[in-house]
């Protein structure tokens, strides 16, 4: 997949399923460091589960999540591009955001069992450096 498909790509998923959203925010990202699209997918959170991966494997990616049902926050755990600092991001109800991450992106719903996060999110691979 080259560069322009991979854009389309994304503005068309991210607008498709966050058209609607009260919130919506990103880091700055170069698109010339994409090395690859690497997956998509949606998935349920469940409060009161453990973490959820979505990365786990030590390499850099760009991820763009777009959560589109939700009744509780979303927290998110994920290392710093350099590598050197890990961080949450708190995400309140239904919300667009890009991350990216040196190796490891979980997500967690902050409630009870009965409550859930639906969510999807496009996985890029950047290029080695």
């Amino acid at each position: 997949m080259n560069l322009h498909t991979t854009r389309a790509a994304l503005v068309v998923a991210l607008l498709a399923t966050g058209w609607s959203l009260s919130q919506a925010t990103a880091q700055v990202i170069d698109f010339t460091k994409i090395d690859a699209f690497e997956s998509m997918g949606t998935e349920t959170l469940h409060g009161g589960s453990p973490p959820k991966a979505i990365i786990n494997d030590g390499e850099q990616h760009t991820v763009f999540l777009t959560i589109w049902e939700s009744d509780i926050d979303t927290k998110a755990y994920w290392q710093s591009l350099d590598g050197k600092e890990a961080r949450t991001t708190t995400i309140h109800g239904q919300a667009v955001q890009a991350f990216q991450t040196d190796g490891e992106l979980k997500l967690e719903a902050l409630g009870e069992e009965n409550q859930t996060v639906k969510y999807g999110y496009v996985l890029l691979r950047l290029k080695k450096q």
